[in-house]
């Protein structure tokens, strides 16, 4: 299945007799009503299948690739993402260490559409896990489990649930996991779903066990070994989540675009009036990084799985904060149609994007616990960039950023809980922004080349600016920093790595770094709006081309 095929199968989303269109999406939204028939039509034709390995009879072949479909999904409506993919927390603990009965159990209920839970969090501890209360007391034939989950996706409808639980006293080794079928519910309440201001429909319920009977055979893995897969599948769900929040920005610029074209303003339109166009080139800019930031992930989770802990923490970052940005700036431009319920753009379509968009934003983890997650890797990853770049770190970069090189199989066996203080992706700057300086140089491109310099020296500057940060926020505040520096990086090898790409123009390249290099300073992105309003022209041109706005070329339904 292709993007393309999604667009043919759920047709134009701007019909408002379309069942899979914008108009039903917002129809559904004030209903909070589960998108059953758009799911079906998605599970019928293999859409849910994309996530799954082949040995689970799914059809995944690389994460570029699956994003690109949900993102191509959930462009009409995110609530196809949690809908058909919140199996995949549960799918990844499992191919670490589930046992084989395990994962035949998984398989059988995933690639039939159906739902696993993920059960981790508590509302009395949140990020805190090592504070969580559910315990399984052992008995003479397994365990039983008595405690409460808080905000267990698809709670209400999960066929089997994977669930942490305390088995020992203290510290990551005091966690088990076990794989419990639901079918029967006996000892188990599913609270009531739970409302939230996005993602409407999508039920997150509480899962309340009392003494529920756990054979021993549900158990994954070892005793104490549940914090371990559950850290590193997290890293895999950041990837895709990404998806969600590049669809809903998707939207959201393309329905301002439409009104900014139309939409007089004196005697020129609003889209070719300089405040408007300047919040629509920040906005554009913003999401053509994005767009570039989780491509390299998604490639990279597959070259580089090891510096996962770091990377894909980062990416995350900045695709949410972009997409959310995106449609801020959006807003602007819409200003009173941006709040209005019936007669906004999409007839209120713009509402239910953000607020899908502040979900997805956190669905995964807070974005403190994100930042948090790697902050204390940034001393050895910052002094990391003034080395002499090792050649199989080069060769790692060429083969994740050269988009015609195929990517190595997904190997979640080699994820790990540290980066062991290597990110590539900045650790390579130093071998590619002298090469990419003069190349621009010889393209006359210096405000770029200047971009690229301010880049270099920023990141080289990392690690005196960690040497001196307290260990609390200011770690946690040049994590942040990082994150930008890494996105602004990623779009440099990019341009460097396909020189006859289309898309990576000096042009994409130097908006897209003004516009990362503004948050890495944590300045407002408008006072690099010159640099950013080729951005528009990109996104504009896209749009008019009926395609969606990513470096990877999709044409969308007419």
């Amino acid at each position: 299945m292709s993007p393309e095929e999604i667009e043919r199968l759920l047709g134009d989303p701007y019909d408002d007799t379309n069942p899979y269109g914008f108009a039903a999406a917002v129809a559904r939204d004030e209903r909070d009503a589960f998108p059953d028939e758009l799911c079906a039509e998605l599970v019928e034709a293999g859409f849910h299948l994309n996530y799954l390995l082949p040995q689970w009879d799914g059809r995944f072949e690389t994460f570029d690739r699956s994003m690109l479909l949900v993102r191509t999904a959930a462009r009409r409506d995110l609530n196809v993402m949690p809908s058909t993919m919140f199996g995949i927390t549960a799918a990844t603990c499992l191919a670490l260490h589930g046992s084989p009965e395990q994962r035949k159990q998984a398989a059988a209920i995933l690639t039939r559409g159906g739902a696993i839970g993920f059960a981790l969090s508590e509302a009395g501890h949140g990020s805190d896990l090592l504070s969580n209360t559910a315990r399984l007391e052992p008995t003479a034939d397994g365990w039983e489990l008595t405690g409460e989950k808080w905000m267990v996706g698809l709670g209400r409808r999960c066929e089997a649930v994977y669930l942490v639980a305390r088995t020992g006293e203290r510290g990551p080794g005091a966690f088990s996991a076990v794989l419990l079928d639901l079918t029967g519910n006996v000892g188990v309440e599913r609270g009531p779903a739970v409302p939230a201001s996005g993602m409407r429909g999508i039920d997150f319920a509480h899962l309340r066990f009392d003494r529920f009977p756990v054979p021993a055979d549900a158990l994954v893995g070892r005793e104490g070994q549940a914090l371990e897969s559950v850290m590193k599948a997290q890293q895999v769900v950041r990837v895709m989540s990404m998806a969600g929040s590049l669809g809903c920005a998707d939207t959201a610029l393309r329905l301002t675009l439409d009104f900014a074209a139309g939409r007089r303003a004196g005697r020129t339109t609003v889209l070719a009036s300089a405040y408007p166009r300047r919040e629509l080139a920040v906005a554009s800019a913003a999401l053509l990084a994005a767009d570039a930031t989780a491509l390299a992930a998604a490639r990279g989770i597959h070259a580089a799985p090891e510096t996962f802990s770091v990377w894909g923490c980062a990416a995350k970052h900045v695709v949410a904060e972009s997409a959310e940005e995106t449609i801020r700036r959006c807003g602007t431009v819409l200003a009173t149609r941006s709040v209005l319920r019936t007669e906004g753009p999409g007839g209120g379509l713009f509402q239910k994007l953000q607020r899908d968009a502040a979900v997805v934003r956190v669905v995964d983890t807070s974005t403190l616990a994100n930042l948090r997650s790697f902050a204390g890797q940034l001393p050895a990853v910052s002094r990391a960039v003034s080395g002499p770049v090792a050649p199989d770190t080069a060769q790692l970069v060429r083969t994740v950023f050269d988009l015609s090189a195929p990517l190595p199989a997904y190997a979640p066996e080699r994820l790990d809980l540290s980066s062991r203080g290597h990110d590539p992706v900045t650790a390579a700057l130093g071998s590619v922004a002298p090469e990419a300086l003069a190349r621009l140089t010889a393209q006359g491109e210096h405000g770029t080349a200047h971009l690229v310099t301010r880049l270099a020296a920023a990141v080289a500057g990392l690690s005196a600016e960690v040497d001196g940060a307290d260990r609390d926020t200011g770690l946690v505040d040049l994590a942040e920093r990082f994150a930008w520096l890494h996105a602004a990086t990623c779009c440099l090898h990019l341009w460097w790595a396909n020189p006859a790409h289309p898309r990576f123009t000096p042009a994409w390249l130097g908006a897209c770094l003004a516009h990362l290099l503004a948050r890495a300073e944590g300045t407002d992105p408008r006072r690099e709006g010159a640099a950013q309003l080729p951005a528009l022209d990109i996104t504009a041109e896209l749009h008019a081309g009926n395609h969606l706005f990513s470096a990877v070329p999709v044409k969308l339904a007419p």
